[in-house]
């Protein structure tokens, strides 16, 4: 990747819906050019989605679940990891360092649903030992570019 393709992601990461033609005056390269490279990203999967960014606090509400297992074991994770990807709510799920052993993001019409949830997917699975919900009441830094750096 060479600092056309970190450009050409830069600047799609802020507006997937540029043209060819818009990147490609951006970044001093040809539109075919621009296309074949934005091609190549996706190939690679450096690119792999290109995406509608909705507000979550017009849609309902959001937590972050901190969850501890009994037990740290290949089968208890993997086990939790298939739940979570099963769980339409849940959209972001991260195995972590430190105390605490997975940070769950997910989201509901309200709390009511998520009560439902919580009981299904946390409180009665017993190889859960302990979990910290945050309901998230205001957002004020929500970015999903990631730097691009040589």
């Amino acid at each position: 990747m060479d600092s056309f393709d970190r450009h050409i992601l830069t600047l799609l990461q802020d507006n997937c819906r540029l043209t060819n033609e818009q990147i490609a005056e951006q970044v001093n390269l040809s539109a075919t050019s621009v296309r074949r490279r934005i091609a190549r990203l996706r190939e690679d999967g450096i690119i792999i989605a290109d995406v509608s960014l909705v507000d979550p606090g017009k849609l309902g509400i959001t937590v972050i679940v901190s969850v501890t297992m009994n037990e740290e074991t290949r089968q208890t994770y993997s086990r939790f990891k298939k739940r979570m990807l099963d769980a339409d709510e849940v959209t972001q799920c991260y195995t972590v360092s430190g105390e605490t052993d997975f940070i769950v993001i997910a989201h509901f019409r309200d709390l009511p649903t998520y009560e439902v949830w919580i009981d299904e997917y946390i409180l009665s699975d017993d190889t859960i030992r302990r979990s910290d919900t945050n309901i998230v009441y205001s957002r004020f830094k929500y970015a999903t570019a990631l730097p691009v750096t040589d």
